[in-house]
């Protein structure tokens, strides 16, 4: 009886018709978002292709599937193909992280896939050598995405929604799969040889086009590859990796690009990407399965967010707030600055603040918030926001990314992109004192304030060890003695500060300045 009911629960949630409840958590699951398949199906050694190897051998090219058990009703599922790693030498679609990756996100009610590809370097080992078996496995890759699409109703999937997935020489697979174009490729590779990267591995006619990319501590041969309009990157690495960089301090074989560099491009390529780092970690996350978990976490997470269900209707949000930056960087070309003065920008409870002057005088302010800025946004505008003034300092307040929908960022994330902006700020003004002002309390937002003030602590953390970087802690002044939100601070929105609201934010914000000279 039991398993007759959990088995038509989570049919119904496969149609979208409700959303089970943890009988332990009483919490709700949500499809994609949560394991909430106890089981999964698998088919083994499924033939996808065929191509010459460097052997000169035909060889057959096989994956195993990952799906929802059987009972699952859903018959149009996004896909994740997992690439392994191994140098290009050696490995195997069989492996412990390819089947943590595999078996979780069919728990969760993906379809998920572990591929083959050919093997093997030339006896040179040079840098061309790899980027030869690069470009084998991409071949064999994208016709692995192509097979799905051919066989998307036997499987049960949603051709629109592809993912790739690959550790180490399988990330820089899944990458150059996605953002490598035949016009990119090097005048030095020998494409009569080599043929053009959809290759003949099988499958053809159709679209090897994917929706999104997560590179697990893998590099780009040129980041540049990666341009705006490209597939969403999550990427994870190890910062003792000395196999792959997870920055650009050294090369793998020409793969030079890490994890980093490839996140801050994405960010200015208004690109949706997502990044985690382990300190004090190597290649693999050093096969630690705790920390493998904790990637695999986040991972899910973002994946979630880059579903079809949750593509925002009018477009990519980063452009959302394109005229009203426009507007801003006008007026700073038709105004002067007032000398030693302070920035402050971002969102709505800055742009909001009409009193801000009088608040703050004598202070002289640049008053630059616009709509309801998220940080990802945030960090695609801000260099043409600061970048034509002279400034004394410079105050952010950005506090959207933690709502209460599914959609939210973590507080990982959260962190990733104040440190982002913060570099880039620092790029163009190196020694200028930065302040993040605490994302405030509010009633309309009070049930996530855990999650909130988890990214705060995080954003307190890497403050007090920066140079020139504060933290503004302001909660305090918005609680009451119950500890919740004193509700006559607020706008009738329940979200905003009101005037009373904005007098006391400005207090502390006013003392918080005085550490300049």
């Amino acid at each position: 009886m039991i398993r007759y009911v959990l088995f038509t629960l989570l049919s119904l949630a496969g149609l979208g018709l409700i959303t089970p409840v943890s009988a332990q958590s009483g919490k709700s699951i949500h499809r994609f978002a949560d394991e909430v398949f106890p089981r999964f199906d698998t088919l083994n050694n499924v033939v996808y292709g065929q191509a010459i190897n460097l052997k000169g051998q035909s060889e057959t090219l096989k994956l195993d599937l990952f799906l929802p058990e059987k009972g699952d009703t859903l018959r149009k599922r996004p896909l994740l193909i997992f690439i392994h790693g191994g140098g290009f030498q050696n490995n195997d679609k069989v492996g412990a992280f390819s089947s943590m990756v595999c078996s979780s996100m069919a728990r969760r009610g993906y379809v998920a896939s572990s591929i083959n590809y050919r093997l093997g370097l030339t006896a040179s080992k040079s840098d061309t050598a790899y980027f030869d078996a690069l470009y084998r496995a991409v071949q064999d890759a994208k016709a692995a995405v192509r097979f799905f699409r051919k066989n998307a109703d036997l499987y049960g999937i949603d051709p629109d929604q592809i993912f790739v997935m690959g550790s180490s020489a399988g990330s820089k697979t899944a990458m150059h799969l996605a953002y490598l174009d035949q016009s990119e490729v090097p005048s030095w590779v020998d494409t009569k040889r080599l043929g053009t990267l959809e290759g003949i591995s099988g499958n053809p006619g159709y679209s090897s086009k994917v929706r999104g990319v997560i590179n697990c501590w893998g590099a780009m041969i040129d980041y540049r590859w990666m341009q705006p309009g490209d597939a969403p990157i999550f990427n994870v690495h190890g910062m003792a990796d000395v196999t792959v960089a997870y920055d650009s301090s050294f090369s793998y074989h020409g793969f030079r690009h890490g994890s980093t560099i490839l996140y801050d491009h994405a960010l200015k390529m208004g690109i949706p990407t997502g990044l985690q780092l382990f300190e004090k970690t190597g290649h693999t996350l050093d096969n630690d399965k705790v920390k493998q978990q904790a990637a695999l976490g986040e991972i899910s997470h973002w994946l979630f967010t880059q579903l079809l269900q949750n593509e925002p209707k009018n477009g990519p949000e980063v452009f959302k707030w394109s005229t009203e930056v426009q507007q801003l960087t006008h007026l700073d070309s038709t105004t002067k600055d007032p000398q030693n003065a302070i920035l402050f920008s971002g969102s709505s409870y800055i742009r909001r603040w009409t009193t801000i002057a009088r608040d703050l005088a004598p202070i002289p302010i640049i008053h630059r918030g616009y709509g309801g800025a998220k940080l990802n946004d945030f960090a695609y505008y801000i260099s043409r926001i600061v970048k034509a003034h002279r400034l004394k300092a410079a105050v952010f307040y950005v506090g959207n990314d933690i709502v209460g929908v599914l959609v939210d960022k973590t507080p990982l994330q959260v962190l990733n992109l104040v440190k982002n902006v913060t570099r880039q700020v620092q790029a163009i003004h190196p020694d200028l004192p930065i302040f993040w002002i605490q994302v405030s309390p509010n009633p309309k937002r009070w049930p996530v304030w855990d999650q909130t003030s988890a990214a705060n602590e995080l954003i307190r953390q890497y403050c007090e060890q920066t140079p020139n970087l504060h933290f503004i802690e302001t909660a305090y002044t918005f609680l009451g003695p119950d500890g919740k939100p004193i509700p006559s601070l607020y706008d009738a929105d329940t979200l905003h500060l009101n005037e009373a609201g904005y007098k006391r934010w400005a207090v502390i914000i006013k003392k918080s300045l005085m550490v300049l000279k």
